[in-house]
């Protein structure tokens, strides 16, 4: 998307300023073969446009695997470095070539200034009062004022004059914005966030930050922590207006003290992160913030910015990608249309080996897309017109093939723009863009960049091809028994890494990185079971469980490592009349698991582990299966048992305790129950009721 539209007006949110130093900070990463996540999170977390547009591509349809992600660095994992740093660059670039005015410059650090200080106030916030999502309450206030860069980068004849009367008439400045230019800037901004289709309040929060307290008592926690924020964090409405302290009181039972407090470690927050760019430190010890503006500073984080970006090329952002495979190749490229362009709706269509036909490489998982192919032959296809010709060609300057016109749809789009992609004078394959009038206007402008970055993707989709088209060097047969085997130590690898997030704290860095692997090292499993099996569709199989096989399965494991190193030994009685169920395999394994290397970590010098499963058993008059894990060890202290699934108990040194916390999350997200019995004479007993549904409509989940 390049373009949002409110109010019968278009506003470009192609290139939304960030501050040069920090452009260079992060250049300087980019080139840091050291650098992590964590220091790529902690600069980016700094700027605003940076982080929309982070925020944006992580919620693109190439990740939707992974559902709305509002934590800024677990969307640095799931992008990966590579498109981190190409993310980056790419912005760097942009920001050289703006050529912004000085005006606009002074305009841009003061909204960085306030924003800044918003994050880092809304995030104390969401701490003191319990919030459990603080990284989303921090990207609320980051983009509080996004509505007002909006409009400078598009109406800034217009706005600049209107945002000199921002500190003298703080409050009635959305008046005075709806009066001249007939829109304001958290409306603007809401609709921004709102685009972007996440499943946060996070737009909402923009929209009604400056709303009464009266009318946000019931409105979700977001919402309140940005209305206490938001005013509060430009300085001379902290310092001069009682109402927005007392504000907090009322949404939060927040003392005067308690939010100067949260102010006072928010502007510490704020000031750390402004000398670590590199500014002369007076951010708020000035009377009046634009004194804070140092020009000269700005014209020199300018100079920097440029030496950095002399040798640096869009181009080879693409030629330098390290995919492999056609498909993750695809969805890189879809991210850089995305960072380059504001385009996430592409498909690419490539030559098949016969050069005879083009289909579309699936990245998104389409169902029709998969079923749609061109003909070379076709002489009513746009499509395969601007691969034979050679040239770019947009749907809406003749008329289309129906095929074509299935692909527009497919892309949710007006129109599509047909770019070929050619390798050595010979036609490879063709990006399919879905744009919007507007969009094409813009695209059609940067026709030389898109020549350019067109260049380099045949490059490399040439390569690929090759790769891919060499014969197989296996039988399908012997494939099958090599994912087989494959799929075990996958599973080993699995649990340890379990076992090793569980011999580090809860909260050390390394946690969410062991989550991550684990994940992946799942989907690497899954994706051995596709290739075995095609026949099966996983996600149907995903919903399914028998119960009996799963056990059986989780036990020959458990022999051949965990019992077998600490001398356990196991025994099933296992009801034969357990129908298959209807309930998500993977949850139960997780619960299992779990549980049962719960009772492995109590018995160091080895013991029994018996598990039963029963048919019809019935509670409060719902129909379960039930499974019972015991061990004969030495039991669980009283003190332990009464808050046994209450996070970080644990009797064991090193652990964190949140198996069993994870346990009875994953058991009500089933509808199931748990109940636990020990003593020291005769060990602990675990017993998991799972609701007795066949059939899908049936399900409860929560």
């Amino acid at each position: 998307m390049q373009c949002l539209y409110l109010r019968d007006k278009s506003y470009s949110v192609e290139s939304l300023p960030s501050e040069p130093s920090l452009l260079v900070e992060l250049l300087d990463l980019c080139h840091n073969d050291n650098a992590n996540f964590e220091m790529f999170s902690a600069a980016i977390k700094k700027d605003i446009s940076l982080t929309a547009k982070i925020l944006q591509v992580a919620n693109s349809p190439a990740y939707r695997q992974w559902n709305e992600i509002t934590d800024l660095r677990r969307m640095l994992i799931v992008l990966g470095m590579t498109n981190v740093r190409n993310i980056i660059t790419t912005c760097a670039i942009q920001q050289f070539f703006a050529n912004f005015t000085k005006d606009f410059n002074k305009h841009v650090q003061l909204i960085w200034l306030r924003a800044l200080n918003c994050a880092n106030l809304a995030e104390r916030i969401a701490k003191l009062v319990g919030y459990e999502k603080p990284g989303e309450a921090f990207l609320s206030g980051l983009l509080h004022q996004v509505g007002m860069l909006l409009l400078i980068l598009n109406r800034e004849e217009e706005y600049t004059p209107l945002l000199e009367r921002y500190y003298k008439e703080t409050e009635e400045f959305q008046r005075l914005e709806i009066e001249t230019i007939g829109v304001e800037h958290c409306e603007l901004g809401a609709a921004l966030v709102q685009s972007w289709k996440l499943d946060s309040f996070l737009a909402d929060a923009i929209q009604f930050q400056h709303a009464p307290a009266d009318e946000l008592f019931s409105s979700p926690t977001l919402l309140k922590i940005l209305a206490v924020a938001g005013p509060l964090s430009s300085k001379n409405s902290a310092r001069h207006n009682s109402l927005f302290r007392e504000k907090a009181g009322l949404l939060f039972d927040l003392t005067e003290d308690s939010i100067l407090d949260c102010l006072a470690v928010a502007t510490r927050n704020s000031e750390k992160m402004v000398s670590d760019l590199g500014f002369s430190g007076r951010f708020y010890t000035e009377e009046d913030e634009i004194e804070a503006v140092d020009a000269s500073e700005d014209e020199r984080n300018r100079t920097k910015l440029a030496q950095k970006i002399q040798d640096i090329a869009i181009s080879n952002t693409i030629g330098k990608s390290e995919k492999t495979e056609l498909l993750e190749f695809t969805k890189e490229i879809r991210i850089n249309f995305n960072t380059i362009f504001n385009l996430s709706r592409l498909f690419y269509f490539k030559i098949e080996e016969d050069q005879q036909t083009l289909s579309a490489i699936n990245d998104l998982d389409i169902k029709q897309l998969a079923e749609i192919e061109f003909k070379i032959g076709d002489k009513n296809s746009l499509l395969v017109k601007a691969l034979i010709d050679k040239k770019g060609i947009i749907s809406s300057s003749a008329r289309c093939s129906i095929a074509d016109q299935q692909v527009i749809r497919l892309l949710e789009s007006e129109a599509s723009y047909f770019l070929p992609v050619h390798h050595d004078g010979k036609g490879i394959g063709v990006l399919a863009l879905g744009v919007s009038e507007h969009e094409w206007l813009n695209l059609r402008n940067k026709s030389a960049l898109l020549k350019l970055i067109s260049s380099e993707i045949a490059k490399k989709y040439f390569a690929l091809t090759q790769s891919e088209s060499q014969p197989p060097g296996m039988p399908l047969v012997d494939f099958k028994k090599v994912a087989h085997e494959v799929s075990n130590p996958l599973t080993i690898i699995n649990n340890y890494l379990y076992m090793l997030g569980k011999k580090i704290d809860s909260d050390h860095s390394a946690q969410e990185e062991l989550a991550f692997i684990s994940e992946e090292i799942e989907r690497v499993g899954n994706i051995l079971l596709r290739a075995k099996d095609p026949d099966v569709p996983t996600k149907e199989k995903d919903k399914t469980v028998d119960i009996n096989k799963l056990l059986t399965e989780l036990d020959i494991l458990f022999n051949s490592s965990l019992y077998k190193t600490t001398q356990i030994q196991s025994t099933l009685h296992l009801d034969k009349q357990i129908p298959v169920l209807c309930c998500p395999q993977d949850k139960l394994k997780q619960i299992l698991i779990n549980i049962i290397k719960n009772g492995v970590e109590a018995m160091q010098h080895g013991g029994t582990i018996t598990i039963t499963t029963r048919d019809n058993v019935y509670q409060n008059g719902k129909q379960y299966v039930e499974i019972t894990i015991k061990d004969n060890g030495p039991g669980i202290d009283p003190e332990i048992l009464k808050n046994l699934f209450k996070p970080v108990i644990s009797t064991k040194e090193g652990h964190s305790g949140l198996g069993l916390t994870i346990v009875n999350t994953l058991v009500k997200e089933l509808s199931g129950n748990i109940s636990c019995y020990s003593n020291r004479e005769q060990g602990t007993e675990f017993k998991l009721l799972i609701p007795r549904k066949q059939k899908e409509s049936e399900i409860e989940l929560k």
